[in-house]
């Protein structure tokens, strides 16, 4: 669901995962993933400004984008798994190496299960 739209980056952002146009995408399991004012900790969403700079340097996408397929995920995953997190330059939560391991376990596991995200801010 998006709220509002617009281009600046200090806003809040929330990710939440899509199942479809209707439903969202829930998974089991524990994350130590931020969470937000609409958002929780992974299991159907996530504080996407925490992980925006990262996710942009790691993969060139932003989590302000409205809707990310899950085809885009896959290839968001590929490069999370080929990227060496102590090489990471935009941190400004100063997120250390086992948040963005968990964050990469809920990512998988919600691509695995063909979900998508929707930005909402």
């Amino acid at each position: 669901m998006l709220l509002y739209q617009q281009e600046d980056k200090d806003m809040g952002l929330d990710s939440m995962w899509c199942k479809n146009d209707t439903e969202a995408g829930e998974i089991e399991g524990e994350f130590k993933v931020w969470s937000g004012g609409f958002s929780d900790n992974g299991n159907t969403s996530f504080r996407g400004k925490v992980y925006y700079s990262i996710v942009e340097e790691i993969t060139g996408v932003s989590l302000y984008d409205d809707v990310i397929t899950n085809d885009q995920c896959k290839e968001m995953l590929e490069r999370f798994d080929n990227f060496d997190f102590s090489d990471i330059c935009q941190n400004p939560y100063m997120l250390e190496q086992e948040d963005y391991d968990d964050f990469v376990r809920m990512f998988r596991l919600h691509v695995e299960a063909g979900h998508f995200l929707r930005s909402c801010y």
